[in-house]
């Protein structure tokens, strides 16, 4: 396999929040690419380029971590203006989705996977290539994912594609 035709990254898949985000990015209308409804989800972790082994190193890592249920708040648009994306996301993370992302973190560092990130901000991106300086107050989503996906991003000429290779389902309460 090529080095660039591994780009991975773990995130929760936001099937169950197709419909009022495509109804949402309608709404804002945004310049941009809107990302489409089977693509959207919540990263955990960029993990970047992996070899063949270090893949089945995190694979391993990633089968013996519980996850937990989790319920979020998506109440806040924001925007990231030098990737130019907008995103939603919640402006309190559940303290279990932080504690997730930290320990995903320490278990990338044994096979040599991903760069630490600054600070984890759990979001949906909702545009790409689209700056914007006033975003409105938006009525808040419950969001509870059913699932953790090792993702590969496969880039194209209408931007990048996310196909999941390996699912774990989250603990139901």
């Amino acid at each position: 396999m090529a080095k660039h035709d591994n780009r991975l990254f773990l995130a929760f898949p936001a099937e169950t929040l197709a419909s009022p985000l495509k109804k949402l990015q309608q709404r804002l209308d945004l310049p941009g690419r809107r990302i489409p409804p089977h693509q959207l989800h919540l990263t955990l972790h960029f993990l970047g380029q992996c070899t063949p082994e270090q893949q089945t190193s995190l694979l391993q890592q990633l089968d013996r971590l519980p996850l937990p249920a989790l319920e979020l708040v998506l109440d806040r648009l924001g925007c990231f203006p030098r990737a130019g994306v907008v995103w939603l996301g919640p402006s309190r993370p559940p303290a279990a989705l932080m504690a997730l992302a930290d320990t995903v973190e320490l278990k990338c560092r044994a096979p040599g996977v991903g760069k630490p990130h600054k600070a984890y901000r759990p979001h949906i991106t909702l545009f790409r290539h689209c700056t914007t300086a006033a975003l409105p107050a938006i009525p808040s989503m419950h969001y509870r994912p059913e699932a953790l996906c090792l993702y590969r991003s496969t880039l194209t000429d209408q931007g990048p594609e996310y196909h999941c290779l390996k699912r774990w389902e989250l603990k139901r309460e």
